[in-house]
């Protein structure tokens, strides 16, 4: 729909856009759960990084390169990379937001 940017701009608007709302509402509750979020987010990479790249790799799925920039790091493109980090620093605020106003 959007060439090489499709994916990019669907980032941008449907994860990109909620991560920073979730930043600007919740900053300080986010600093202190900093570490939770960075534990999680390095699960999240190494193994979203393990399942995609080895997936990919088997050929169950790929990646239309219409859709994508073309820059691959690891065996994912790096759309893929900003999904990983994004949804799980997304979902992870969420969390951290819900939990601590509890």
């Amino acid at each position: 729909m959007f060439g090489a940017n499709t994916y990019m701009i669907w980032l941008a608007l449907f994860v990109g856009l909620p991560l920073v709302g979730l930043v600007l509402v919740a900053r300080r509750q986010l600093w202190r759960q900093r570490r939770a979020l960075a534990w999680t987010l390095l699960g999240a990479v190494v193994g979203g990084w393990a399942w995609d790249a080895g997936i990919v790799k088997l050929g169950a799925w790929d990646y239309n390169p219409d859709n994508i920039v073309g820059q691959w790091i690891g065996g994912l493109p790096l759309e893929e990379w900003l999904w990983i980090i994004g949804v799980t620093l997304m979902f992870g605020a969420l969390t951290v937001v819900i939990e601590e106003r509890r």
